[in-house]
């Protein structure tokens, strides 16, 4: 194993391999233990890393410790970092594992500086379960091509080899490593494909892992070639002023899979699959329209669709001075009240007299000190006790718009509208104004 995983590591990191300076992510687990191993045996200028993410209780200290026992006698320099990862995630509206996974790149990044390469332990197995959990969330070729063997200054030499290799090999030199009792869980995803849809595979194919290899080794080669082209086609219909991205839709219009296209370059901030359907499907779209990603904000312009980043505090307000800016945003009907009229209980539908539709109007965040009163309640509302009425957690919240009319809020958009401005037996001319989410979310 030795000699292949040299070899691997020179691939990776090239000639001057063996005077590099690498910084090992480390578990403690059998992956990560052999990886440090390897890199002991060789010889080669390391230094280890540990997270401690707080997420097994006794467990995960007791990692932390084994590591650092490991660090000191093999005199090797260690970095530790404790994370209180519950708490961070219940704030994200992130899985526990994006969580992790972010705010353990986000460390190492801070101290790779005295480093050349970070070097991680995922292998085949990982590789193997990362494709297939990708293809069953829905995925295009870059899912599929796994894991990949080298990402900017990240490595992965370990990815030749099978866990069951890597176990063998622990065993036959008495590697010593900690076991991580929650990978017996099924009930976590890659769990259960490591632990019941492999093995099936393997039925069928014994040799299942090294041929996943190649094919992901053919995928990534297809996937560079395919991305050569998509970056020339993007050449051709973007161009850049400051930090704003413009996409000439009379161009967009010409290329011959616009969806795929536009899907390939709204990707890269974050946009939705359905919203670049929407867009390459409606040619049509008026100027104002807007969408939003976690980062970057799109506008519909007469001849361009424009990417611009937010601003780290940027505040959505989108301003709307008449009723057909509003009919961008929104499916509105126009109907006479009748006493016998009865309205649709439906959060996503306002119901409002017309002569009490003052523009301008605005869609905006909720603000600490906002107030309504909810439609149906018994008066005045701070927002942030109807959302802790209503157990609406921090990430919803933070996705929540209102519509306003000056300082009054008319609707707390899919949720409650005001009752100061609901129809009633005076009111005659009407509008039904329906939420279309993706047009300002």
């Amino acid at each position: 194993m030795l000699t292949r995983f040299l070899q691997e590591l020179q691939t990776l990191a090239g000639d001057a391999a063996p005077r590099k300076r690498y910084l090992l992510a480390v578990s403690g687990g059998a992956d990560s233990m052999v990886m440090a191993s390897l890199f002991r045996e060789a010889g080669l200028l390391f230094s280890i890393a540990h997270c401690n993410f707080h997420l097994r209780g006794e467990e995960s200290d007791r990692d932390m410790k084994f590591v650092e026992n490991t660090a000191k006698q093999w005199h090797v320099p260690l970095f530790v970092r404790e994370f209180d990862t519950p708490t961070i995630q219940k704030n994200s509206g992130k899985s526990v594992e994006m969580v992790a996974r972010d705010l353990r790149y986000s460390w190492f990044s801070e101290i790779m500086s005295d480093f050349d390469f970070l070097v991680t332990a995922h292998h085949a197995t990982d590789a193997a379960e990362t494709q297939l959990l990708n293809l069953c969330r829905g995925t295009g070729l870059k899912g599929l091509c796994g894991i990949p063997p080298v990402n900017g200054k990240i490595i992965r030499p370990m990815l030749p080899f099978t866990a069951v290799e890597i176990r063998q090999y622990a065993e036959y030199h008495n590697i010593v490593f900690v076991e991580d009792n929650t990978n017996n869980d099924e009930q976590i995803a890659r769990n259960r494909i490591r632990h019941s849809v492999i093995p099936q595979l393997e039925i069928l194919n014994p040799q299942y892992l090294q041929t996943n290899t190649r094919s992901r080794n053919i995928l990534q080669r297809q996937y560079a070639y395919y991305q050569k082209h998509i970056e020339s086609e993007i050449k051709n219909i973007v161009s850049e002023d400051n930090n704003l991205h413009l996409i000439s839709r009379a161009r967009l219009t010409k290329c011959d899979d616009k969806d795929l296209l536009l899907y390939e370059l709204l990707s890269r901030f974050g946009f939705s699959s359905d919203i670049c359907l929407k867009l390459a499907g409606n040619d049509d779209y008026q100027s104002g329209r807007q969408f939003f990603s976690d980062t970057h904000i799109l506008l519909v312009d007469r001849d361009f669709l424009i990417v611009k980043p937010k601003k780290e505090k940027e505040n959505r307000i989108i301003e709307i001075e008449n009723l057909e800016n509003l009919k961008l945003y929104f499916e509105m009907e126009e109907f006479e009240y009748h006493k016998d009229m009865v309205f649709e209980k439906n959060p996503d539908i306002l119901y409002i007299p017309k002569e009490k539709l003052v523009f301008p109007l605005q869609i905006r965040s909720w603000q600490r000190g906002d107030f309504f009163y909810p439609l149906g309640g018994k008066g005045r509302q701070k927002l942030s006790d109807f959302f802790t009425d209503h157990k609406i957690d921090r990430f919803t919240k933070n996705k929540i718009r209102l519509l306003c009319s000056g300082d009054n809020i008319l609707w707390i958009i899919g949720l409650r509208s005001d009752e100061r401005w609901k129809v009633c037996k005076t009111s005659t001319k009407c509008y039904q104004i329906k939420r279309k989410a993706e047009s300002y979310e």
